[in-house]
């Protein structure tokens, strides 16, 4: 028999489910419903940054804990990071940098502090009108892929961190195709991964997986699939980028409350 309060937390969760779903707008694509991003746009100035914390809580992309305030502030430290150590060697202040899967927008305004320009492109309507709203700066372009494939416009590094590992490989293959027509010759690719030493599944795992749970949450969750440097390094060569180096970020990074030391980073050139 539950107890009153494990009856109140199914509710909460329940209700938090039901939120999210509604929010969604397909595959991978959190907070991508249209109506997200209108009441964002909607909200006034002032309430508008609360606002978009508030909806950026519903997602498992973004916040860990139930402080908004606290998660904010998490995310600008940790991204603050990323770009010093790990974006930053490979800018200048004439680079036109391209951030891929921007999400809020906490590391491409970290980026954009020491280049000319960032792209910041994600695929989620809702999550930009968030990074508007939260780091919104004069020399970012907030767009959808769709709408940063269709401007022409190239860049001199691309970058992605906390999105190559959740796509399966036909999605990273079609990715890789519009980072290819992205980055000039000679430009620099920068992507972080999983591997299985992480703890990670492989997508051969996870297709192998025919419970009911595994089915649901293979095609609705946020699902990691590791892969091996090889792997990595084959797929970039496939699509124009050579001369790929694998490093392991715990060796470089220490992030309090975030995985992304525990993985792999490659960088490689287009060709």
């Amino acid at each position: 028999m539950p107890t009153a309060m494990s009856a109140t937390r199914l509710a909460r969760d329940a209700g938090s489910a039901l939120i999210s779903r509604a929010t969604w707008g397909g595959s991978q694509n959190f907070l991508g419903a249209r109506w997200v991003e209108q009441i964002i746009d909607a909200t006034p100035a002032p309430s508008r940054e609360r606002v978009a914390l508030r909806f950026l809580a519903l997602s498992p992309h973004y916040f860990y804990g139930r402080d908004i305030r606290a998660e904010d502030a998490r995310n600008r430290r940790s991204r603050q990071v990323l770009a010093e150590m790990l974006v930053a060697p490979h800018l200048t202040p004439t680079t036109r940098a391209l951030d891929y899967g921007c999400g809020p927008g906490y590391l491409a305004a970290a980026v954009a502090g020491q280049a000319a320009h960032v792209d910041a492109i994600d695929i989620s309507r809702g999550v930009l009108a968030c990074a508007r709203a939260l780091n919104g700066r004069p020399n970012i372009t907030y767009r959808t892929p769709e709408e940063f494939h269709a401007s022409g416009d190239q860049v001199d590094v691309a970058y992605s961190f906390a999105v190559i590992q959740h796509l399966r490989t036909y999605v990273l293959e079609q990715v890789l195709t519009r980072l290819a027509a992205a980055v000039r010759s000679g430009g620099v690719l920068i992507l972080h991964f999983a591997t299985a030493e992480s703890g990670y599944r492989t997508e051969a795992q996870w297709l192998a997986d025919n419970s009911l749970a595994g089915r649901m949450r293979l095609r609705y969750g946020l699902n990691c699939f590791a892969r091996t440097p090889g792997e990595m390094t084959d797929l970039l060569a496939r699509h124009g980028f050579g001369n790929a180096e694998v490093h392991s970020l715990s060796a470089v990074l220490s992030l309090p409350d975030d995985d992304i030391p525990d993985q792999e980073l490659v960088t490689a050139r287009r060709e």
